[in-house]
């Protein structure tokens, strides 16, 4: 089966990403996102994150499927699923862990500015 993100950043899971029950906080997942997001932007469309960026994140939803634990390296995969006159949309599937489980979806909407 072909991968359907072919974009892929890891992401080492630090001790302060941890909230008081031991798995990181949603917001810090939101981070992993935006950290995905932005080395995609980089790598694949050629923008650098300071200065060049001519667009701002207008939406972002997650959908969180599994927590995350201290240890882990959670992998982001990201991918472009459309590209509008001033608008694009992204999609991100987050696994972590050994056997790779998925942790988090997420959708992202950029526009120009």
């Amino acid at each position: 089966m072909t991968d359907e993100f072919r974009h892929h950043t890891h992401v080492e899971v630090r001790f302060r990403d941890l909230d008081t029950f031991g798995h990181v906080n949603n917001a810090v997942t939101t981070s992993y996102v935006e950290h995905g997001r932005i080395r995609y932007l980089r790598d694949v469309l050629g923008f650098s994150p300071v200065g060049e960026m001519p667009m701002i994140l207008a939406m972002i939803q997650v959908d969180y499927t599994a927590p995350i634990f201290f240890g882990e390296t959670v992998d982001v995969a990201s991918r472009v699923d459309w590209i509008g006159t001033t608008s694009l949309a992204m999609s991100h599937r987050l696994t972590a862990g050994d056997d790779e489980h998925e942790v988090a979806r997420a959708t992202s909407v950029l526009v120009a500015y």
